[in-house]
């Protein structure tokens, strides 16, 4: 029986953290971790950085690992040191490869059969990508992008340098390619989710989030969710587990958010990394009681459930959008392919990559979805016919302001955000298209959120600010005609500031989490569309009744909800016999397309 029922818990292992270990300080450390995690796995690296571990003290770790009832499985950080003296020149981030250099591949090779030798599965860690530009990598580049000849390299090295040569080592051997938490970037450094997911025998996931202010990452906390929900897609079944660390933890609850975050993503593996800057880390004691709450509330949930999220591979541009939009509280699910049999789906600029887009896109539409795109995705799709789905237009201007209204020329009046924010003026024209909430602006407004019907169906246009980090400053009002919109494929939405995020999973269970650096202090609203009894707090037992019913018309009940910083809580909903909507199962994608970088 493992320390969870709903996933393992598991520590990484550097070879520099094991290399001098005593079987008598093993020992002693492990007592911590079982006291304070529970360790159900660990991944034990032979090699990391030029340095191996000998085969006696690699053996000694195994065993004591396994006598403590412990599954030991291998790991291969791909880095090196100059090999020769010629390699000095060659710029490469943190040792990592040069894949083109014949004395690293052979490199490569060696430390990819000495931990097939000893482990039945091993994982990569995400040193794996290449940015190197040597003389090289130049002339095998030839007249592609880094983009394309990147990809190519690391698809080969992969199948050839790797998946061959562990399996001839070793036929029982499974490998799997752990893919970074910055995917915006992948395709820059060689990652290919879209093919390696073929390679290996399954992924990984990287769900880092740490300080998002100060750090060169630029990744939403909401990432730590949503990235692996999204290699769920690529590799369903496959995803192996979620992966984060301490680095940059600062408040030290961050470092259990992203614990909890990555929990409520369903994984089946949470690995926490490293052995050596965890052990005696006061950050790592209070993960088991988190994880042991989430757990427990886990077993009466289904899967995981959102508003689809269209990300093709290989694309670019209005990076993590969707994490700010989870974030203020819209539960999404990120997807490789074209959601076509969902009710609605949201679109970022990312999906112009996919070449067929608009006509998805108004087939979609005409036969009743509700489709949200962003600003940038309107802006980008002008010249690929959205003027057939849309009055809007976009001709430069910009509109700067912090002050908004929502909707109808009885407006209750204005409310106001904390910071100025500047948005793209859409235009449009009114009583063909019309606007949900507006910016002011002197004796001016100018849409942020604009609807337009199409066929059977609807598409709203979301003006997203140049500053995507004042999106939490947006007014309660604003945000609740926006969170309104996206209630479709999960007919529930919030009232009440940002930072808070909603979970959505079958068995009508819903999480709530605010965010530890968050403003939301007290009470947040969920609204249910359809007419329900009550909420149960699957924590306490407690059976809440609604603050508000409203039975006629579009039916949707109410519940004011009290939510600690860094706490999740979990509700099941009972609903009443004359229920209107129900959560479905997630959605099922179109047949894959051909992309290419």
């Amino acid at each position: 029986m493992g320390c969870y029922r709903n996933f393992k818990s598991v520590i990484y292992c550097t070879a520099q953290n094991m290399v001098n270990m005593s079987e008598e300080a093993l020992r002693e450390q492990l007592k911590f971790f079982q006291k304070y995690t529970g360790v159900d796995k660990v991944y034990l690296e032979p090699y990391r950085d030029g340095l191996m571990i000998p085969e006696a003290q690699l053996e000694m770790l195994i065993r004591v690992f396994r006598e403590n009832g412990i599954e030991v499985s291998g790991a291969l950080t791909t880095t090196c040191e100059d090999l020769s003296e010629a390699d000095a020149y060659k710029q490469r981030m943190g040792g990592t490869y040069c894949y083109s250099n014949a004395a690293m591949r052979d490199f490569l090779v060696k430390t990819v059969v000495y931990t097939a030798r000893h482990f039945d599965e091993f994982i990569i860690d995400d040193w794996f990508f290449t940015t190197c530009t040597c003389d090289e990598c130049r002339a095998a580049k030839g007249d592609r992008s880094w983009e394309a000849f990147r990809t190519a390299l690391l698809a080969e090295v992969s199948e050839n340098l790797i998946l061959k040569k562990a399996k001839e080592a070793n036929p029982n051997c499974r490998v799997i390619v752990k893919f970074p938490n910055w995917s915006e970037s992948y395709q820059e450094a060689g990652y290919d989710p879209w093919r390696q997911r073929q390679l290996f025998d399954m992924i990984y996931t990287g769900t880092e989030t740490r300080d998002t202010a100060h750090s060169d990452q630029h990744l939403p906390k909401y990432c730590s969710w949503s990235l692996m929900r999204l290699m769920e897609h690529y590799a369903p079944g496959r995803n192996g587990g979620g992966w984060f660390d301490p680095y940059g933890c600062s408040p030290m609850e961050l470092y259990s958010e992203q614990a909890m975050l990555t929990a409520l993503s369903r994984p089946r593996e949470i690995c926490q990394f490293c052995w050596g800057s965890l052990y005696k880390n006061r950050v790592v004691t209070p993960v088991g009681l988190q994880l042991e709450a989430i757990d427990r509330m886990l077993s009466e949930a289904g899967d995981c459930l959102g508003v689809p999220c269209y990300l093709p591979p290989y694309a670019q541009g209005e990076d993590h959008l969707e994490d700010f939009l989870g974030m203020l509280g819209i539960p999404l699910e990120p997807v490789p392919e074209f959601p076509k049999d969902s009710k609605s789906v949201f679109l970022t600029v990312q999906a112009l990559k996919d070449p067929e887009i608009m006509e998805k896109l108004e087939a979609f539409l005409a036969a009743g979805g509700r489709a949200v795109v962003s600003s940038g995705f309107a802006v980008g799709a002008m010249d690929r016919g959205f003027g057939e789905l849309s009055s809007v237009r976009f001709r430069g201007r910009r509109f700067t302001t912090d002050e908004f209204i929502e909707d109808g020329m009885m407006a209750p009046g204005s409310v106001f955000s904390r910071h100025r924010m500047t948005f793209p003026l859409l235009e449009h024209r009114t009583n063909v298209t019309w606007a949900l909430c507006k910016g002011v602006c002197g004796e001016e407004n100018y849409p942020l959120l604009l609807r337009d019907g199409y066929g059977r169906g609807q598409l709203y246009i979301l003006a997203v600010p140049d500053e995507y980090g004042y999106l939490y400053d947006l007014p309660a009002e604003v945000l609740r005609v926006i969170r309104s919109v996206f209630a479709l494929d999960v007919p529930a939405y919030l009232e009440g500031p940002a930072q808070v995020s909603l979970f959505a999973y079958e068995k009508d269970v819903f999480a709530l989490y605010p965010y530890v650096s968050g403003l939301t202090r007290g009470r947040t609203t969920l609204v249910l569309k359809g007419v329900a009894d009550a909420l149960v707090d699957l924590k306490t037992g407690m059976r809440m009744l609604p603050a508000r019913v409203s039975p006629f018309g579009d039916a949707s009940t109410a519940f004011s909800l009290f939510l600690q910083q860094g706490e999740p809580s979990f509700y099941r909903v009972e609903w009443n016999e004359k229920r209107e909507g129900e959560p479905v199962k997630k959605s099922v994608a179109s047949a894959p397309h051909d992309f290419g970088v």
